[in-house]
């Protein structure tokens, strides 16, 4: 490998951040046809997942897909839209972005100047119906992303949902409805964006599970090492520790693009030892960082949590019941995944770096534990100190009584 085949080789894997639809690194997985799939045939559907498994990259490639294929696809992230906004401020912020991207600015706009009448979710999804269907021939899908922001705006979004859900109920009246669907995106629950079980509309929609790289799915981007022979075989020791997770993944599989020197699996280890698993690679990636606040948010019961988590990585069976608070916890946070019916931790960087000291650290109580145990090694070493002072000084008196009086000098004779 020449040095400027190097920076073409790095440049193959995008760690962060969402990638391109042709992106020579993505890594096709069922998800991309079920999700695709299932818009096509107007579901609604949600992809609610950890951080960084390549949820907006699969949503831009759905995108692209539904467009070849003619229908109209709308991209929505809510953090364009703010969090600091009234609720008019919100739903009008949603139509701007939808009139920017199908050239129906001044026609929503005008819509909007013509209903002030309504309520700001009725004058959101009636902009839907009466000017961006009529607008559109074919599918019309919404991609709503980052919908966990809806938990930090000033007012309840309960009514997005059930708007959501209205229109998939008044399809049998509204065969226009028929050619509109929406797919939600982000990292939650749907128990915490909405706890209605009469207007969630996540009783009636398509989940989309999206799973960790396998290890065929990985195999066709080995070609972006350009090492040759060696390329799939250095990929494989990437996998044996992300577990396929995209973003660590992609990450690692960069480091090694970038360093023409690794040409080995010791080779790998020493790079991910560096890059991710070191104290100071813990402080500085994002995604460890990631998983290490969501486990010690505030609202959190730490002692569960945790005890819940030393149960998993000691291997004893842990059932992924979705009704357990804490089990969702461990889901988004991205450490847990399922195999064979229960967690597991998942992958050996999440295994080195959240291990048993990390739990013990920070269990409740740790810091004041901490501090108790500096105190009393504090009094023991000065009342260590003080008794080798007292045994000095104790020798010290010993010795001047045994010796007795000093003699005195003999007088001279005369």
């Amino acid at each position: 490998m020449n040095s400027t085949d190097q920076p073409q080789a790095a440049e193959f894997y995008v760690a962060g951040g969402t990638l391109r639809a042709d992106a020579p690194s993505y890594v096709r997985r069922q998800a991309d046809d079920d999700l695709y799939d299932a818009l096509y045939r107007g579901e609604f559907c949600y992809v609610l997942t950890s951080r960084q498994m390549g949820k907006s990259s699969l949503m831009a490639r759905a995108a692209q897909r539904l467009r070849d294929d003619g229908a109209t696809a709308v991209l929505l992230d809510l953090t364009a839209v703010g969090q600091n906004v009234s609720v008019e401020q919100w739903y009008d912020g949603l139509l701007a972005l939808v009139g920017e991207q199908l050239d129906l600015e001044d026609e929503l706009d005008a819509f909007c100047d013509e209903t002030t009448d309504l309520s700001p979710v009725q004058r959101w999804m009636t902009a839907v119906r009466r000017v961006v269907l009529p607008a559109r021939d074919g599918q019309v899908v919404v991609f709503v992303d980052e919908i966990d922001v809806v938990q930090s705006v000033p007012f309840s979004t309960g009514e997005f949902f059930a708007a959501i859900r209205e229109s998939y109920t008044r399809r049998s009246a509204d065969e226009d409805l028929e050619r509109l669907s929406f797919c939600l995106i982000g990292v939650a629950t749907p128990s915490d964006l909405i706890e209605d079980p009469l207007t969630t509309p996540f009783n009636i929609g398509v989940r989309i599970e999206l799973t960790d790289f396998g290890a065929d799915e990985v195999a066709p981007r080995a070609d972006g090492l350009d090492r040759g022979d060696a390329s799939a075989g250095l990929v494989q020791r990437a996998l044996h520790w992300t577990g396929g997770h995209p973003y660590l993944t992609q990450r690692l599989c960069r480091a090694i693009a970038e360093d023409a020197s690794v040409s080995s699996d010791a080779d790998v280890d020493r790079l991910c030892e560096g890059l991710l698993l070191s104290d100071r690679a813990q402080e500085q990636d994002d995604n460890l960082q990631f998983v290490r606040n969501h486990m010690l948010r505030r609202d959190t019961d730490h002692a569960a949590l945790l005890t819940m988590y030393g149960q998993i990585i000691r291997g004893k069976a842990v059932l992924p019941d979705e009704t357990n608070p804490l089990v969702n916890i461990l889901r988004l946070a991205g450490i847990s995944g399922i195999e064979q019916g229960r967690l597991r931790v998942r992958n050996r960087i999440y295994e080195r770096v959240f291990d048993t000291r990390w739990i013990t650290e920070n269990m409740p109580g740790a810091e004041l534990r901490r501090q108790r145990a500096a105190f009393w090694r504090g009094a023991l070493r000065s009342s260590a100190i003080a008794a080798v002072g007292l045994l000095i000084l104790g020798a010290m008196a010993n010795r001047t009584r045994c010796a007795g009086p000093y003699p005195t000098s003999p007088r001279p004779s005369v």
